[in-house]
């Protein structure tokens, strides 16, 4: 039974494949035809390896009980004609919950034990970590092998008090928490987090699942709101049309989700509960629209993303094959809205991330294709007008295209000087975003904890760091200009004296990591305000905060050094390329006249030979602008017209 998300995810793997193949096909071209240097094929290596791992992340996020296991199952796994993750009454899923399929590894189920958060290690270090990890082998041909896995994500222990205070799961001063336990032993998760690497079609195509369990779960796990969540596509908020709209709910939907992804949909499961055979379906649909206004309003949403839906009767509907039960259940508006607006949203980015990195490469070579198009017709041309004249007109030619070869040479000279220098200060850019200047503005905001570990000391350290770190990037803003105007300065002299192309050369703007920093900084605001945090001063908390924050920090910065590595690269590289190029080209250009002046009699073997040249290179043109096309880059520079270029190179040799 094919839906539109299966659809929307096939799609969605195909263009990433056609993005892959168009980079490879690049990479070969580069290899045949251009002499790359290693830094660019290393970088085109890197883009393939990125969209091979590239997933689209979608995460479900609900207070306990309201169904997202058994939507999870209905959306993704129907087709196993079973439940892949348990959905009973209750809490059936105790930790957060990653699914997603590794071709390097046989499918299993990773649990990560409760005790790691007694160590600061963060879950992305954990993750590289599997000896940490407990591991089940997983055998998708056995559903009681796997149903039996699968109940291990309910698993409870029973730990004494202490420890449950250590590991930040237990508070005295909470309501539930009010009388001791008379054994001096509490209940807590058995498991902090699990992997489930699993061998199913839509996962094969690069879709990921993070199952989010409760309001708890979240409040102990910084990690999920900080990082997981706001790095997922889409979340889908799910609510039960039984209870609408918790205290809970709002707790999870505010803190959570509301302002931390730019997708969001909540969805109203359960709504089989309201049909009812003594109500008409025109009733019953009046009431559920109802609440479906009274929910976007309390989540001030627009109202189209609010769906509601049966979770539990789409999923018996898909295992029985049952149409009639599959549209009451309202699942294929969730799958649409998926499929229409949340897939190609994803599939946008992804394509303009890679055309952003690979622009000024593949316009560096269309360039350098053409000019080798005009200078081979231009060279036929004037071959042709020498028949029949003498060695003197010749040997003007020769002598004028080594003079202008030698003022190139002088000017390419020159432009080595600028280029060095702007690798001196690109390498001075590059240790301003420096791991030691990180650590260093680290031990510093942490300076402000080491004494007390409170939400006033969060604050201060916190607010440290992220002004030191925006300094630093408006530091690297004014390199970067001093960097961008010598080369456009040098590239002014080629342009002027050589005819070369105007030059557009990208500006660094580390803005979106700025916007990061802005997040952190209000995550810690509304952490340190909450009334619990700010009452308790519970320490184990806010040391947990305070490591998800720097991580993120960490990895924030990071980013921003990479950004500025490419920047470079993409600032650099085209003129360099150019500049060689064109030097290639003089330097032809000499030697066939040189072979002509020293053999008039030759002279349309010589013109046979360049029009076979300029044929290999119009099919080079060909290949690269088929490249442009599959990548849908709109390029300024008209390309040469293969089809006139060729009438125009006959009539030359003619």
């Amino acid at each position: 039974m094919t839906n539109r998300l299966e659809q929307g995810v096939a799609q969605y793997q195909q263009q990433r494949n056609a993005l892959l193949a168009a980079l490879q096909a690049y990479r070969a071209w580069l290899d045949r035809n251009a002499n790359a240097e290693a830094q660019q094929t290393l970088r085109l290596y890197d883009l393939e390896e990125s969209l091979r791992q590239d997933k689209l992340t979608l995460a479900f996020v609900a207070e306990f009980s309201r169904g997202k296991s058994e939507l999870i199952n209905a959306l993704f796994f129907a087709d196993l004609k079973q439940r892949l993750l348990p959905s009973d009454v209750g809490r059936t899923t105790m930790c957060p919950t990653e699914i997603f399929y590794d071709a390097e590894s046989a499918p299993y189920l990773r649990l990560l034990p409760i005790e790691s958060r007694l160590r600061d290690d963060s879950l992305v270090t954990l993750k590289r970590m599997p000896i940490e990890w407990s591991s089940i082998s997983l055998t998708p041909d056995d559903p009681a092998q796997m149903a039996a896995a699968f109940r291990t994500l309910a698993e409870v222990k029973r730990v004494p008090l202490a420890v449950a205070r250590a590991l930040g799961l237990h508070d005295d001063s909470a309501p539930t928490a009010s009388d001791k336990p008379a054994d001096g032993m509490v209940e807590v998760p058995a498991w902090r987090y699990a992997l489930i690497n699993f061998p199913h079609p839509l996962l094969k195509s690069g879709l990921s699942i993070l199952d989010t369990p409760g309001l708890n779960a979240l409040g102990n796990e910084p990690e999920l709101t900080l990082s997981a969540i706001p790095s997922a596509h889409a979340v889908l908020f799910l609510l039960a049309t039984d209870t609408g709209v918790t205290r809970s709910d709002l707790d999870i939907w505010e803190k959570n989700v509301h302002r931390r992804v730019h997708h969001h949909i909540a969805v109203l499961n359960k709504i089989d509960m309201l049909w009812d055979d003594l109500k008409s379906d025109a009733e019953t649909q009046l009431a559920l629209e109802k609440q479906l206004f009274q929910t976007a309003q309390l989540l001030k949403l627009p109202r189209h993303q609010v769906l509601a839906i049966s979770a539990q009767k789409a999923l018996v509907a898909k295992v029985r094959g049952d149409a009639a039960l599959l549209q009451r259940s309202n699942i294929g508006a969730l799958e649409s809205m998926l499929a229409d607006h949340i897939i190609p949203s994803r599939q946008r980015l992804l394509h303009e991330s890679v055309s952003q990195e690979v622009f000024t490469m593949l316009e560096a070579s269309h360039h350098g294709v053409q000019s080798k198009l005009a200078g081979l017709y231009d060279d036929m041309y004037q071959l042709n007008a020498f028949t029949g004249k003498n060695r003197e007109i010749v040997t003007k030619l020769r002598d004028k295209l080594v003079l202008e070869k030698r003022g190139y040479d002088a000017a390419a000279l020159n432009f080595k000087i600028t280029r060095n220098l702007v690798q001196e200060r690109g390498r001075s850019l590059l240790s301003a975003l420096s791991q030691d200047i990180l650590e260093t503005m680290l031990n510093k905001s942490r300076a402000h904890l080491d004494d007390s570990w409170t939400t006033a000391s969060l604050t201060r350290g916190m607010h440290t760091l992220f002004d030191r770190i925006n300094a630093q990037f408006g530091r690297v803003d004014v390199v970067a200009g001093d960097i961008l105007g010598l080369l456009e300065a040098a590239y002014l002299r080629f342009q002027e004296q050589h005819d070369f192309p105007a030059l557009n050369p990208p500006t660094l703007n580390l803005n979106r990591h700025r916007q990061r920093l802005a997040d952190l900084a209000r995550s810690t605001e509304a952490f340190c305000r909450d009334p619990l945090n700010l009452v308790l001063e519970k320490r184990f908390m806010i040391n947990k905060f305070y490591q998800s924050l720097v991580s993120e920090a960490r990895d924030t910065f990071d980013r921003a050094r990479t950004e500025t590595d490419a920047w470079l690269r993409r600032t650099l590289d085209p003129l360099v390329a150019r500049i060689r190029d064109h030097k290639n080209q003089l330097e032809l250009r000499v030697e066939n006249i040189k072979k002509v002046h020293g053999n008039l009699d030759g002279l349309q073997a010589r013109i046979a030979e360049l029009k076979q040249q300029h044929d290999a290179m119009q099919i080079q043109q060909a290949e690269i602008n088929a490249l442009l096309q599959t990548l849908n880059i709109q390029n300024d520079a008209r390309p040469l017209d293969p089809a006139s270029l060729s009438a125009t190179s006959a009539q030359a040799v003619a």
